[in-house]
């Protein structure tokens, strides 16, 4: 039981220190399709995202055409 015990701790060790050297990415990827209703999504990504709706909207209109 002991080994057990011993052995879940060093697995968090180990895993504590890994994420530890990890680096976050400097930036930050949105979802469009949660930009218009989640809180959480800044106006200037919002308004991005209208914009590439629109431009979206106009090469389906021409493909189709």
């Amino acid at each position: 039981m002991i080994k057990y015990v011993v052995g879940f701790i060093v697995a968090c060790a180990i895993w504590i220190i890994v994420l530890s050297q990890v680096e976050m990415p400097e930036y930050r990827i949105y979802d469009c399709g949660m930009a218009e209703w989640h809180p959480d999504i800044p106006n200037s990504v919002k308004e991005e995202c209208r914009k590439r709706r629109q431009i979206d909207q106009k090469r389906n209109n021409e493909i189709s055409v």
